[in-house]
């Protein structure tokens, strides 16, 4: 983000500058200033609110990184408390009466002991002055520096307009340095100030926290923090290693290698006795839960975080990895901290691992996690709709307690391993869950006809976690030695077949590999989702008012209903990358990897089980429990949780249909993914095509009549929704042209059969059929016609 200037923003608002750097003697300010020493020596001035920094490491780089201590409380918005801001080397330069802070370019380097050409590349590429202010006379020592931190060096007004909050803009007027919060230790030094930002309008979710949505304040926190001592060794990236990484240009290397050097991001961890042998620490990786975790939680976060011990322990360290309860004299301030923050929202959103690295090195400085608390409601309340059907209420209520403090434990080890550097593997569900860094579902299964949650999610770091560790830490005492242990661990990870895949090729719902997916479960995902069909039937037969919440009204059990009626959400995204899908790996180009689509009798078995949700019937919610879903109570209101309706406040059932008949269909139409089945059949006429994909889809829905009932009703909408997402294609501009003319041909003949089934339907089903061609028939024409405008939203999922 490019600095605001604050004289600037002072000259725009018609106010003279409050410095009082010139009107006070030096000697009168360090007299009467709060003093903080440490890293470097701050000097609050109280009676006009002014801060001074004594400027004792000119042209020595350190770390400038901005935080907030305490956050805006939105997920949308996403300023979480803790968070971490860009981490900027930097230094203090003088000129002449001036002092600047300059940020310093680490993208470009020369890594060579040759002065002239160090000199050539930094000439070649700038530097940022992000400050500039005047030494204080009779101190040439000391600056004043309010003017640098009363400034969204954080980028706050940047996010606010990002995610749709309007235009806010920093006000000077309402903005201060905290004296609580100006702090000196041994290795770095903060600031922390309130900063307001006033807006024109009020942002809708800036409103929803805030007293009053047109002035939101925050708590900033500046981190002046000292460069790491020499000693720790750079770690090369290996794309099979599991790693988080950072890069840069290094302009001294020879032209027949890499310009571009990557190295993982870890922590420094030295054994006692280097080499293979297992050894003492000379200093411990150590963790700090955030006291303000309540019990239970408070115990499943410290099991969960701890599991990394083995880890380590596996890996040759003893007592490498602790975890421990933030001591009461300790204050988290100290960058010397690793912390694990517990953090509320008014609404429920992601956790967080994120790291201040030295950006030379990828050295990791100081670990912050951020963990959601709604989180682990979200998954109680899972569990109270999957046993809602138990007669025995106990055990029911145990069960429930007992998986969402499971996923707790989980969630700590999660974000604490993303912290010590390691990426997202969204295939390690299809290794027998081999890694706390994929996202879990809960495991749920059917024993004697009834669900069992007993075992929902995996103890313990797995395999994988166990190699990620060993080949970003491992300590066997010499560059040789290492480099064969490393060689040796990729070579094990591929006898053992376990997968990697990250976060790149994951994510989006339309990604490719097959075996790389979130909250999915299962070595076969495909045949997962027969499982997860068969159960989420047997929970919504069992669903009922005891899935609410003590003194929770009856209208609120809608809300409950949705997770349940929704089950095979993410299974059903998992099983989608199968058609069209492709594995591959991230191993060296010497060994033989190579990429190839999924064989065709799997992508045929996967479309035959997105197929099956389809079902109209079984997209039906049962009259006995529509009939308890009333509608929302009193002052209680609909939320972004909740199903939405065409019927007004009832809830409405072929709306629920709708919605998750869109959610299969539009991930299989997806285009990219059609484009990926057009030319593997080109290449292999055995593989899957864009015509047999069509022609499944509309057998098991257009041509699926004779329905009775709710169930028919639910027929017609799922018949609405095949033709707008198949019309949504045709138009999109990804989709090739290959597939375009599938589409179009294979619509054309759907006509037909439209027509030929009007004329032998009875009134009813006959009116759907030519309301279905006379839509299908303008849609080709207009990709503004649509037989639904206006969707109903599918209430968020992720996270769990």
């Amino acid at each position: 983000m490019k600095p605001h200037s604050l004289a600037l923003a002072i000259l725009l608002l018609g106010l003279p500058t409050l410095s009082v750097a010139a009107t006070l003697p030096s000697t009168q300010i360090v007299k009467q200033s709060q003093v903080a020493k440490g890293f470097f020596n701050f000097y609050y001035e109280p009676s006009e609110g002014e801060l001074y920094l004594e400027v004792s490491r000119l042209n020595q780089p350190f770390l400038l990184v901005t935080s907030l201590p305490e956050g805006v409380g939105s997920n949308d918005i996403g300023l979480d408390r803790g968070q971490l801001g860009q981490t900027r080397m930097v230094q203090f330069e003088r000129q002449g009466p001036y002092i600047q802070l300059k940020q310093l370019n680490t993208q470009y380097r020369a890594n060579t002991q040759d002065a002239a050409e160090k000199r050539a590349v930094e000439e070649a590429f700038a530097d940022s002055v992000l400050w500039q202010g005047k030494l204080l006379e009779g101190k040439p020592d000391m600056v004043a520096i309010s003017e640098l931190v009363l400034n969204d060096l954080h980028g706050v007004s940047n996010v606010l307009q990002q995610t749709g909050q309007g235009n806010y803009r920093l006000d000077f007027t309402r903005s201060a340095i905290l004296p609580a919060g100006v702090k000196s230790f041994e290795k770095n030094s903060d600031v922390d100030v309130q900063l307001t930002f006033k807006g024109d309008v009020a942002g809708e979710q800036v409103a929803k926290v805030t007293p009053d949505g047109t002035f939101m304040s925050v708590r900033m926190r500046y981190s002046f923090v000292e460069l790491p001592e020499d000693g720790y060794q750079p770690r090369a990236y290996h794309p099979m290693s599991g790693y988080l990484s950072d890069e840069y240009r290094d302009y001294a290397t020879d032209f027949s290698e890499p310009l571009v050097q990557r190295f993982i991001l870890r922590h420094r961890l030295q054994k006692v006795n280097p080499g293979p042998a297992p050894s003492e620490v000379v200093k411990p990786i150590i963790y700090y839960l955030d006291p303000g975790v309540p019990e239970p939680i408070r115990s499943a976060l410290l099991d969960g975080a701890r599991w990394w011990e083995s880890a380590f322990t596996q890996a040759g360290f003893i007592n490498g990895f602790k975890v421990e309860l933030l001591p009461q004299d300790a204050d988290p301030q100290d960058i010397r901290y690793n912390m694990i923050q517990w953090v509320h929202r008014a609404t429920r959103g992601w956790s967080y691992g994120a790291a201040l690295t030295d950006p030379r090195t990828g050295e990791i400085i100081k670990g912050q996690v951020t963990l959601g608390s709604l989180r682990v409601r979200q998954d109680y309340l899972i569990a109270k709709g999957l046993t809602a059907g138990w007669k025995d209420r106990a055990a029911a209520e145990k069960a429930a307690n007992e998986l969402a403090l499971a996923r707790i434990r989980q969630l700590a080890a999660h974000e604490v391993g993303h912290t010590l550097g390691l990426d997202h593997n969204f295939a390690a569900s299809s290794n027998q869950d081999a890694s706390v860094m994929d996202y879990p579902h809960p495991k749920i299964q059917l024993k004697d006809k009834d669900i069992d949650i007993s075992a929902p999610y995996t103890v313990g770091v797995g395999p994988w976690d166990n190699f990620t560790i060993a080949f970003g830490y491992s300590d066997e005492g010499d560059v040789t030695a290492q480099q064969a242990l490393q060689n040796q661990l990729l070579a094990e990870v591929a006898r053992k077949g376990l997968r990697y895949i990250g976060e790149t090729d994951s994510r989006q719902k339309d990604a490719s590999h097959a075996y790389a997916s979130l909250w999915d479960s299962g070595d076969d995902p495909i045949a997962q989702l027969v499982e997860l069909n068969k159960i989420r039937l047997k929970a919504i037969e069992g669903f009922s008012r005891t899935a609410l919440l003590p003194r929770e009204p009856l209208g609120e059990l809608a809300d409950a209903f949705v997770p349940i009626y929704l089950l095979n959400r993410y299974q059903i995204e998992a099983v989608a990358k199968f058609i069209g899908g492709t594995d591959y790996n991230y191993q060296s180009a010497g060994d033989g990897s190579r990429w190839s689509y999924i064989a065709p009798p799997l992508q045929l078995s996967g479309l035959n089980a997105l197929l099956s949700t389809l079902d109209a019937a079984s997209l039906t919610v049962p009259s006995a429990l529509l009939e308890t879903l009333v509608p929302k109570a009193g002052n209680y209101q609909l939320t972004r949780e909740s199903f939405e309706s065409g019927l007004g406040v009832v809830n409405d059932p072929l709306g629920m249909a709708e919605v998750s008949a869109r959610h299969t269909i539009s991930l299989l139409l997806m285009p990219k993914r059609l484009n990926r089945v057009s030319q593997a059949s080109m290449v292999d006429n055995e593989q899957l095509s864009v015509e047999t994909l069509l022609n499944k889809l509309f057998a098991a829905t257009l041509y699926q009549e004779d329905k009775l009932g709710l169930v028919e009703g639910v027929w017609m909408r799922v018949n609405a929704v095949v033709i707008d997402e198949l019309l949504s294609t045709y138009h999109d501009p990804q989709t090739s042209a290959e597939v375009k003319a599938a589409i179009l041909e294979r619509a054309q003949f759907v006509l037909k059969q439209f027509k030929a089934k009007a004329n032998r339907a009875n009134a009813k089903v006959a009116a759907h059929y030519n309301w279905l061609e006379q839509g299908l028939t303008a849609g080709l024409l207009d990709a503004n016609k649509k037989l639904i405008p206006k969707p109903l939203s599918l209430p968020p999922g992720s996270p769990i």
